[in-house]
């Protein structure tokens, strides 16, 4: 794409590894502030393992790019990569510095965060559902039939029953009750917490908790297979509906949690990010 305005593109592509789809939202996020800011041409190339307007449509900006368009020319072409251990996160100057770039084309991987107070700006601007998800999220919706708030537990493989890229150790059986019986009593805590809202949104990497939590009758789980989008089979066909559906009823739940313990994750930012691109107020419990 030799010649005319600069223009930045955003990959996702499979030849790194990306993270969750909350990590590579936040990149694509600080990566289109960055064009704002600078008046530059965006674009996203998302399509490992699969392509994002499966998905999320252009809403506002169209981010399209056909591959054919993209230069290969290392004359004119400028190569980013961030990820979450270069500490970039929050750190816009250095961040911009670095992008600066006199080549034409700027690629970009990253996952780092900037101005999460922004991402329902940002989102917005970006995105809207497909049909596809469109119709899933509203079948939901109907499902749960009322107002919900939601909380998120990461197990990350200690379970046994989740493949991940922060895998874990499997715990011992007496020892994954524990955890699941922790899990279960902090729903009961927030449904006594939030006693005028019907229903509770539980999401979790963990196929055995949801099935342990379904149990309760105020809580609902979105069907569908749990994966990370890093690892699945670029083959199979809408095993990645469920993440996005997570996701996208999160951000209009009255409030967000997310809970961990011991061994599970605490650096998960999914409910967060989810929160936060529904404008909704989030919670992190620790114990």
């Amino acid at each position: 794409m030799g010649g005319g305005k600069k223009i930045v593109i955003f990959f996702i592509d499979g030849k790194t590894i990306h993270g969750g789809l909350s990590d590579r939202l936040r990149g694509l996020f600080s990566t289109y502030y960055y064009c704002l800011k600078e008046g530059i041409d965006f674009k996203v190339f998302w399509t490992y393992p699969f392509n994002l307007q499966d998905y999320l449509e252009p809403n506002k900006v169209n981010w399209l790019i056909d591959g054919k368009a993209i230069s290969h020319n290392k004359n004119e072409v400028a190569f980013r990569f961030f990820n979450s251990y270069s500490l970039m996160n929050n750190n816009e100057t250095s961040f911009l510095k670095i992008m600066n770039t006199k080549k034409h084309e700027i690629h970009v991987y990253s996952n780092i965060t900037l101005h999460e107070e922004m991402y329902h700006i940002f989102f917005n601007d970006l995105f809207k559902p497909s049909k596809m998800l469109s119709d899933a999220l509203q079948y939901n919706t109907d499902k749960i039939g009322g107002k919900y708030i939601s909380v998120s537990f990461r197990f990350i493989g200690i379970l046994g029953d989740f493949k991940d890229t922060y895998l874990k150790k499997e715990l011992g059986a007496e020892e994954k009750e524990k955890y699941i019986s922790k899990c279960l009593d902090v729903i009961c805590r927030l449904k006594t917490k939030h006693p005028n809202v019907p229903k509770i949104l539980v999401t979790s990497d963990s196929r055995v908790f949801l099935e342990k939590a379904s149990s309760l009758a105020y809580v609902y789980i979105i069907p569908g297979t749990v994966v990370h989008i890093d690892g699945v089979n670029k083959n199979m066909e809408q095993n990645d509906l469920k993440v996005f559906l997570d996701m996208l009823m999160i951000s209009k739940a009255e409030c967000c949690y997310s809970y961990s313990y011991g061994k599970m994750f605490k650096g998960t930012k999914f409910a967060k990010t989810s929160a936060l691109i529904g404008n909704r107020r989030f919670i992190g419990i620790t114990e």
